[in-house]
């Protein structure tokens, strides 16, 4: 052992104020293309949503025309439809009618259903044998 010796100095020592400025340098740049991606991005979304906005009102429009057509195409041909069937007087040959309901036949009832609550208490018409089994 060495008593004479002096205990060693300790430095700490961190990076340099040139690394410390290389960092921040690069965490500008770096914030500054997710500012620029994100500001793309956006501008695309908005695009987007504008055309669909578009696409909507171009498609409720021509839906809104395919329906005004089909209602007076509807009104056209039911206004001649009627006149049509005016016309007609005599049944043609083959055309289905109606008729009165003919009533069923049923055969004999055997259910027999007793009115009173006598019979019908606990047990009553119940065939319940007490032999053979324990």
């Amino acid at each position: 052992m060495c008593f004479g010796a002096k205990a060693p100095n300790i430095v700490y020592q961190g990076p340099s104020q040139e690394d410390i400025d290389a960092n921040q340098a690069s965490l500008d740049a770096f914030q500054q293309q997710i500012s620029d991606q994100q500001s793309q991005f956006q501008s695309q979304l908005q695009a987007q949503i504008d055309q669909a906005n578009q696409d909507t009102e171009d498609l409720q429009a021509r839906l809104a025309s395919e329906a005004t057509a089909a209602a007076a195409a509807s009104a056209a041909q039911q206004n001649t439809a009627y006149a049509t069937t005016v016309q007609e007087t005599a049944m043609p040959e083959g055309a289905q009618t109606t008729a009165a309901r003919t009533k069923k036949k049923t055969g004999t009832k055997t259910l027999k259903i007793g009115k009173s609550a006598a019979p019908a208490a606990a047990g009553a018409g119940l065939n319940i044998s007490s032999g053979g089994y324990a």
